[in-house]
């Protein structure tokens, strides 16, 4: 199977066109695992849970999911665990090496996915935006909503070589704060 690559000087990171993640420890060489994509939910106060969620069930410094409901300012869900590495700087993202994914299907949830994975130093930051319409009582003429969840993850690479791949259940996305 093909995949997309990218690295610094620390680490090579490859995406596999299924989703899988596979991190090497650069120089040298040495695997430091793969990841699959996970699909989880999470509860959100006043509406049904947001479920079909893509996420890596990898142990993170920091996590982060916001929902949004279509046509709202304020988000109906922003939960956050872990601190974001002091050695990043967020606003800087762009200036890192990065691959970047744009997927619309016409059948299927997410319908739109978009991905970023950053290569940050030690560390895989992980973003995306998931659009996801369903069926809900009716208002303002229609019987759908539309929402998009953004999720980051935040991994120290190096680390991934100590951990033992994780069961698929997350705090955050999991539905288990």
């Amino acid at each position: 199977m093909h995949a997309l690559q990218v690295w610094n000087e620390q680490a090579l990171l490859r995406i596999l066109c299924d989703g899988r993640l596979e991190l090497e420890r650069k120089p040298g060489g040495e695997a430091l695992g793969g990841f699959d994509l996970q699909e989880g939910s999470v509860q959100v106060a006043g509406i049904a849970p947001v479920s079909s969620l893509l996420y890596y069930a990898v142990p993170c410094l920091h996590e982060k999911v916001t929902v949004h409901v279509d046509g709202s300012v304020a988000p109906v869900l922003e939960r956050a665990v872990g601190d974001w590495p002091a050695a990043v700087d967020e606003d800087e993202l762009q200036t890192y090496p990065y691959l970047h994914f744009l997927e619309e299907r016409k059948t299927g949830t997410p319908w739109r996915w978009e991905r970023w994975y950053t290569l940050a130093g030690r560390y895989l930051i992980y973003d995306s935006e998931q659009y996801m319409e369903r069926v809900c009582p009716r208002q303002h003429g229609k019987d759908w909503e539309r929402l998009i969840v953004q999720v980051r993850q935040v991994l120290d690479v190096p680390a991934c070589a100590q951990v033992p791949p994780q069961p698929a259940s997350n705090p955050l996305l999991g539905g288990h704060a």
